[in-house]
């Protein structure tokens, strides 16, 4: 058998974004590796630790499913395949199903080496580079489960059928997703104003708390050069739109923030004036890490209520910036046949949604790119 160390092997793609270490943090969804190779037989050596929830990974096999499962705490030696034909090359994927559990600081997930009893071959160049930016629906919520089935678990997070993976797919991409759920662009779905996705932006997996994070470098700012995105998409805002029917959250200090709604039920000028403002410096920040994607602000799956502060948002930065790379793409709305666990975007709604990001990008990419049509 033939070990290969992910962090040291060029024919090995490391997906997600991360730091190239021994052994290879694994932090966001759809985060791993992916490679070609004649093996018969391959094992992937794993190491997980967790308090409340475990981490769930998929292995594929010229692109289909061959194994989802939780992982036990410690190490794991994973048997991904044996009894192949040795003659013919495949390409194998591993992926993390689930997101960065902050509320677990002992949650993480390492791939520590690839055994195999063959060898590697280089892999074809993806045409492009996207990275997605968004909450519950971008982490998968809702994909591993049924409609009617309501519980906040690993196990009902899932990449099969994302609308992410499936528009990568379409782009003959390389893909990188950072999303949290609840999350939101301002503040999360009962309106605390930390737990809002742009200012962890510019680290490696800022999300997360603990040592043991912090030691695997997940506080480390990003380099944002060793990776250059030629479309950054944004899904946020269904959770600050869910923040007008919650409480205010109060922290520690009393401060109280709150997504207010007026006594006729209106949107209230003052917390919407708040969104539109993370909106257009979110986009600024994007601009300043990614020079030269673009910038999609894509909104709708679950909720459309802020549709006209994301767009104000997008149209005043691109009036302050003079930036004509930057613009709102409409997703089509849930569908009750499309819905799946948690009453999140099933597979169906993530297809659609797919459809419409790999159509607009492939318009904006085609003239620098040859995609298949």
């Amino acid at each position: 058998m033939n070990t290969y160390i992910p962090a040291e092997e060029e024919q090995i793609l490391i997906l997600g974004r991360t730091v190239k270490a021994v052994p290879l943090p694994l932090f966001w969804t759809a985060s791993g590796v992916e490679f070609v190779t004649d093996a018969a037989e391959l094992y992937f050596e794993l190491e997980t630790d967790y308090t409340v929830h475990e981490q769930w990974i998929r292995v594929e096999l010229d692109g289909y499913p061959l194994i989802r499962t939780a992982l036990a705490k410690g190490k794991t030696t994973l048997c991904a395949f044996r009894g192949l034909d040795a003659s013919v090359k495949k390409r194998v994927r591993l992926i993390k199903e689930v997101q960065p559990m902050r509320i677990d600081p002992d949650n993480k997930l390492l791939l520590c080496a690839v055994h195999m009893d063959g060898r590697l071959y280089p892999l074809p160049q993806k045409t492009c580079k996207l990275e997605f930016v968004g909450d519950s629906i971008t982490s998968g919520e809702g994909l591993a489960g049924t409609r009617g089935t309501h519980v906040w678990a690993p196990a009902i997070f899932s990449t099969l059928g994302h609308y992410a993976l499936r528009t990568a797919q379409e782009m003959d991409a390389e893909l990188r997703i950072l999303s949290q759920s609840g999350w939101g662009a301002y503040c999360s779905w009962d309106n605390d104003p930390v737990r809002s996705l742009p200012p962890y932006y510019g680290q490696v997996c800022g999300v997360v708390k603990g040592e043991e994070n912090e030691r695997l470098g997940a506080f480390l700012q990003h380099d944002f050069s060793s990776w250059r995105p030629d479309a950054v998409v944004v899904n946020l805002g269904s959770n600050d739109a869910f923040a007008f029917d919650n409480p205010a959250w109060v922290d520690e200090s009393g401060n109280r923030f709150w997504m207010r709604r007026e006594a006729d039920g209106s949107f209230a000028k003052e917390s919407t004036d708040r969104f539109v403002l993370s909106v257009t410096r979110f986009l600024e920040t994007l601009r300043a890490c990614n020079p030269d994607s673009y910038l999609i602000w894509a909104y709708g799956m679950i909720n459309v209520s802020m549709e006209p502060y994301i767009v104000e948002g997008v149209e005043r930065y691109r009036g302050e910036s003079g930036d004509a790379r930057a613009e709102y793409l409409a997703l089509p709305p849930l569908r009750e046949e499309w819905t799946g666990a948690n009453d999140h975007p099933g597979q169906g709604s993530h297809e659609a949604a797919a459809q419409v990001l790999t159509k607009r990008l492939k318009a904006l990419l085609a003239p620098q790119r040859a995609f298949s049509a």
